[in-house]
C-alpha cells in the first residue's frame, strides 16, 4: 500500500511540476507583441501596432515600444516598457502568462499610455489589459532594436566578414546569442522574409531603459 501511495505521489508531483512549467511565459511571436526569455528568465520584447493610412501608404498612428522584465513567477512579469529613442520615458505595467482555449498566450497591462497608443491599443492600460495568442514559438533569447542607421550582417563574428545585407534604425531583431561584442540575429521584414547573421552589438539599442 505504502508503495502504491509513494507512486501516486510521484505523479501528482510530476502533474504540478508540468503544470507549471505549461504556464511559463517563452520566446515567440504573440500577434504583433514579440517575446525573447533568457536562460535565466530575463524577458525583452517588443510591441507594434498601427492604425490608419496617408494617401503614401504610410501609417497614422503607431503604437511601439520595447519591454523588459525580471524572472517571474509562475508566468508573472512586473516589466519596464519604453521606446529606445525616449528612454527617460519609462511606463510599468504587468505581462503574464493566460490559456486561450487551449494554447498560450500572454495578457500584458500598463500603468499608462505611450505616445501614439490612444489611437492604437487603448485598451493596454485598462484594468483587463490585452491577451495575444502565441502565433509561432521561437528558440530566442533577446529582442533587440537597431541604432544605427544601417547595421550589416556578418557571416561570423569578425569584422571582416561583413556582407551586403542590413537593418536600418528602429528595425527589430531576435537575438539568440550573444559573443563578445556580438549578436546572432534573426530580422523579419513585413512579407515574412528572414535574414540571418552577426551584428554588432554597439549598433543596437541596449536591452535595458
Amino acid at each position: 500500500m505504502l508503495f502504491f501511495r509513494s507512486i501516486f505521489a510521484v505523479l501528482v508531483l510530476a502533474v504540478a511540476a508540468s503544470a507549471v512549467a505549461a504556464q511559463s511565459v517563452n520566446s515567440g511571436e504573440y500577434g504583433s507583441l514579440l517575446i525573447g526569455v533568457a536562460a535565466d528568465g530575463t524577458l525583452t520584447g517588443h510591441f507594434r501596432e498601427t492604425t490608419g493610412m496617408d494617401d503614401k501608404g504610410r501609417p497614422r498612428f503607431t503604437c511601439s515600444f520595447v519591454i523588459r522584465g525580471e524572472s517571474g513567477d509562475d508566468g508573472f512579469y512586473r516589466i519596464k516598457t519604453w521606446h529606445p529613442e525616449f528612454r527617460e520615458e519609462v511606463i510599468e505595467g504587468e505581462l503574464s502568462f493566460v490559456e486561450m482555449e487551449g494554447r498560450s498566450g500572454l495578457r500584458l497591462k500598463l500603468e499608462g499610455e505611450h505616445g501614439g497608443c490612444w489611437n492604437v491599443a487603448p485598451m493596454l492600460k485598462e484594468d483587463e489589459g490585452v491577451e495575444f495568442e502565441l502565433t509561432s514559438p521561437g528558440d530566442w533569447i533577446e529582442i533587440r532594436m537597431a541604432k544605427a542607421a544601417k547595421a550589416y550582417f556578418h557571416s561570423s563574428a569578425d569584422a571582416k566578414s561583413k556582407g551586403r545585407a542590413f537593418i536600418v534604425k528602429n528595425d527589430v531583431v531576435r537575438i539568440s546569442e550573444i559573443r563578445a561584442g556580438w549578436a546572432a540575429a534573426i530580422f523579419k521584414n513585413d512579407t515574412g522574409r528572414t535574414t540571418r547573421g552577426w551584428l554588432k552589438t554597439d549598433e543596437l539599442y541596449p536591452a535595458a531603459p
